[in-house]
């Protein structure tokens, strides 16, 4: 993995236009949100590079304004765990913005991204002003825990099949991922890597849940027919 030197500030008008389309955000006042607009910037990263490295301090608070980013944890034993991914729409790291600790993970770019930063410092007095804010983040941080937990689970799963359930269900959870379509913007490659699968076992994977009218491949993405089917084999998997 290569480090993309962050670009601050490019771009403003991406971010802005990100920001407000977030519900926390519309819910401000003007002169909150004003602020908001002001001290955030944007980083832009190639595919494969740090958008942030574990045992750094944490600095912001991260949204994905575009693109795809994962969280992983490479261990000295060799061993790499990718906890999730963070598609576009998302926010991560609220946990370690709130201990002011180190961040415990990379945070990587699955392809090109564009990354949008709300300062440590901005964060915390957002959660002095804003009783809507600091709902928002209490339902995000239970959600990232009820995933971990989920993530452990299917770690344990043999059968690719319910691997790939699960990790596309994941995706669908309305508070972390508010933004999801039916269309899954992702490759195939791109949702193997997130369900810890080969590229033969995904393909084996997908064209098994084409069979029962659950999905069905785009280019460069997938259609879910069936979230609660999916959410079903998933269960059934466990």
């Amino acid at each position: 993995m290569t480090v993309c030197p962050p670009e601050p500030h490019a771009d403003s008008s991406l971010s802005s236009e990100f920001l407000l389309g977030m519900s926390w955000m519309k819910a401000l006042p003007a002169s909150v949100s004003d602020r908001i607009l002001a001290d955030a910037y944007t980083t832009i990263h190639d595919a494969h590079a740090v958008v942030a490295r574990r045992g750094r301090h944490v600095d912001s608070w991260i949204g994905v304004a575009s693109g795809l980013l994962k969280v992983v944890v490479d261990f000295e034993s060799g061993k790499s765990v990718l906890f999730t991914g963070i598609p576009e729409g998302s926010w991560v790291g609220e946990g370690s913005v709130l201990k002011r600790e180190i961040r415990h993970y990379d945070l990587v770019a699955m392809r090109p991204s564009r990354v949008v930063h709300i300062p440590r410092a901005t964060f915390h007095w957002l959660l002095t002003v804003s009783f809507d804010f600091n709902r928002f983040i209490i339902d995000h941080l239970n959600e990232r825990l009820a995933q971990f937990m989920a993530t452990v689970q299917t770690d344990r799963m043999i059968d690719p099949v319910s691997r790939l359930c699960r990790s596309i269900v994941g995706l669908y959870n309305p508070v972390l991922y508010p933004t999801r379509t039916a269309v899954l913007d992702m490759s195939q490659e791109e949702l193997g890597e997130l369900a810890g699968l080969t590229r033969q076992r995904t393909n084996y994977a997908i064209q098994s849940l084409v069979a029962e009218g659950l999905v069905q491949p785009q280019y460069g993405a997938l259609l879910v027919r069936d979230l609660e089917g999916l959410r079903h084999r998933s269960a059934n998997g466990a």
